[in-house]
């Protein structure tokens, strides 16, 4: 039997055709890819491309809103401590009130809502990681101060808002003036100082104006506090969502990228016995092409 170059070229060709799907399965069972380059699938390349997207934005999405939780989770506890010192001060003011109260009881009150009012103004100029909840998009700026002797607010009615989901926006922050004194003639400092002094005075009159619009001021940091709990709910919801979303296109893209191990490994097996079966049909051609020419 005469061997021709032509059927040892198209055993070579067999060689390497072998050798490049068991490299392909190797490549596939080492990585646990489906896909090595995109000429592998063109359109499982192109969904992988869209999940990956989508998993950068979902992620993008999880860590904003991330921060935004902490970030709420700080106006949250400014705003408790808010109704907690307003509390407090009601109960002093009340306290100092009635023509039974000597004068030690209304000096001593007076000088805890003076006390007080400078918690409240410490609240309201809360920061988070450097700039102030509460001053509107001012956040660079110290919301509340008294240099002059008299409350200044330096923010603005205006929020910060980021996206924490596809469909929910959070805001980041409040407009401390609408807390402190909303549609009031004064701010709840100028409520406390002239409440302090009508307690000093026994001025019942007077003391009695003044709980009213602390429970005022009272009414309306717990309608703050309500809007940022509301928002808190809803970043977990969020959370619950992004991850479904998560999930969903992950799965999309392991469906598309990953490979069946079991099903490569069996696939390296054939591939690697191709190819071996290929290397021993042309070493048994080239042995038998010699003993033809030594005949």
């Amino acid at each position: 039997m005469r061997v021709t170059f032509s059927q040892i070229q198209g055993s070579l060709d067999a060689i390497n055709t072998a050798a490049a799907q068991f490299a392909r399965a190797q490549q596939q069972v080492a990585s646990g890819k489906r896909m090595q380059r995109p000429s592998d699938d063109p359109m499982g390349t192109e969904r992988a491309i869209q999940d990956l997207s989508a998993i950068g934005t979902i992620d993008s999405y999880s860590q904003t809103s991330g921060t935004a939780a902490a970030r709420l989770s700080v106006l949250d506890g400014a705003l408790s401590s808010m109704t907690d010192i307003l509390t407090d001060a009601l109960a002093t003011a009340t306290s100092g009130h009635g023509s039974t109260v000597n004068q030690i009881t209304r000096d001593t009150a007076s000088a805890k809502l003076l006390a007080l009012r400078d918690g409240l103004a410490g609240s309201l100029n809360t920061t988070f990681q450097g700039v102030y909840v509460f001053g509107g998009t001012q956040s660079s700026t110290q919301p509340y101060s008294n240099a002059t002797g008299a409350w200044v607010y330096a923010g603005n009615s205006s929020s910060v808002t980021v996206d924490t989901s596809p469909n929910r926006t959070v805001s980041l922050s409040r407009d401390g003036q609408a807390i402190a004194k909303g549609s009031d003639a004064t701010d709840v400092f100028a409520v406390i100082e002239t409440l302090a002094a009508a307690v000093s005075a026994g001025n019942d009159a007077a003391v009695t104006t003044g709980i009213d619009a602390l429970s005022r001021a009272f009414t309306r940091v717990v309608k703050a506090q309500s809007q940022v709990g509301t928002d808190e709910s809803g970043l977990a919801d969020g959370d619950v969502q992004l991850g479904s979303l998560r999930l969903a296109a992950t799965q999309r893209l392991s469906g598309d990228q990953d490979v069946n191990m079991a099903q490569a490994i069996t696939q390296m097996s054939r591939a690697q016995t191709a190819y071996q079966a290929a290397l021993g049909a042309v070493g048994t051609a080239s042995k038998s092409s010699l003993l033809d020419y030594l005949r």
